[in-house]
């Protein structure tokens, strides 16, 4: 065994980490850019700079994201891996990145194509699974509005802020995949599940999943992104929408991982406690319009909730928001 003469020396010998940042898209390839351009702002102050891999998977098969992979190429050195991923649906786009992604890297991190990062958001991630000792880790979502909605509105959207390095064990309001940082290895044991190809909630039944296995998932408080939210996807209409989807989507996964009648009656139960609960917070809010609109979100959850035990699915997913 050789001797290592000075400190010098052993830190010229110690290898980068290797991380890979996954990104499925789909029709955004103005998102996707501005993406990639935050990527390569990254800075690092906690850590020694990684050895960063972009993969990008196209979920059109006419492979409209190529064009803005083939620019970044051409004026950045960072590697980036492009295929497409021919079977339309969020959970083959996602398997297929990680697929590319997880025997050659120590992380993946994974974002989506109407996000930016922070200068410091891989940074920070970093630092938390350092700190903590976690094994998949997320964060907060900001939103940009793309056309600015009315004040009482704007406090709808967003991710809350959690303690940082808060254990998130069944704390399904935070366990999403769009600001994601995971020990590469723990894709060697999950997958995402293909079944919700459209329903939006694999990334709940892939949490799930880390919970029933052991894994320790916790939040990164300092690993900022920001989500651009269009027009389409600011108003009051579709918050009802995307909370049947959630109530629909968590009931759903439920019966997947355990499909006894009494998961099926425990959340038929919730749900109703659910709608009911939204009923009589619209039907008291006398004319205030953001304790109005919580309420009839609330009774949508709770309706989501119902179809989802009765196994109906909703798939949110086919339309796809550009920005």
């Amino acid at each position: 065994m050789r001797v290592v003469e000075n400190e010098t020396e052993t830190l010229n010998n110690v290898q980068p980490t290797k991380i890979a940042i996954c990104v499925i898209t789909c029709f955004r390839p103005d998102g996707l850019k501005r993406l990639l351009e935050g990527v390569a702002r990254q800075k690092f102050t906690k850590n020694p700079a990684p050895d960063l891999k972009l993969v990008i998977v196209d979920n059109d098969a006419e492979g409209s994201a190529r064009t803005v992979c083939d620019e970044f190429g051409a004026h950045h050195e960072m590697q980036l891996v492009y295929e497409i991923e021919q079977q339309r649906g969020i959970p083959f786009a996602r398997n297929h990145s990680v697929d590319i992604a997880k025997n050659d890297v120590d992380f993946i991190a994974i974002m989506d194509d109407d996000e930016v990062p922070a200068e410091n958001w891989l940074d920070e991630l970093m630092a938390a699974q350092q700190e903590f000792a976690a094994d998949i880790l997320t964060g907060p979502v900001a939103p940009h509005f793309v056309k600015q909605p009315a004040d009482w509105l704007q406090s709808f959207f967003g991710t809350g802020n959690l303690a940082n390095g808060q254990n998130l064990c069944h704390n399904y309001g935070y366990a999403y995949t769009s600001n994601l940082f995971a020990k590469a290895e723990l894709f060697q044991h999950i997958r995402f599940d293909e079944q919700f190809r459209s329903n939006g909630a694999d990334d709940t039944h892939l949490f799930m999943q880390v919970y029933q296995k052991g894994y320790k998932a916790i939040w990164a408080d300092k690993a900022l992104v920001t989500e651009w939210l269009p027009a389409s996807r600011t108003n009051y209409k579709w918050l009802w929408q995307r909370a049947y989807r959630r109530g629909n989507g968590f009931a759903f996964c439920e019966l997947v991982q355990n499909r006894s009648i009494g998961t099926r009656i425990q959340r038929f139960a919730k749900g109703v406690f659910r709608l009911v609960q939204g009923i009589l917070t619209a039907a008291l809010s006398f004319g205030r319009k953001a304790i109005f609109v919580r309420g009839i979100q609330t009774l949508f959850l709770g309706a989501g909730m119902i179809t989802g035990s009765l196994g109906s699915e909703y798939q949110e997913y086919k339309t796809i928001h550009r920005v």
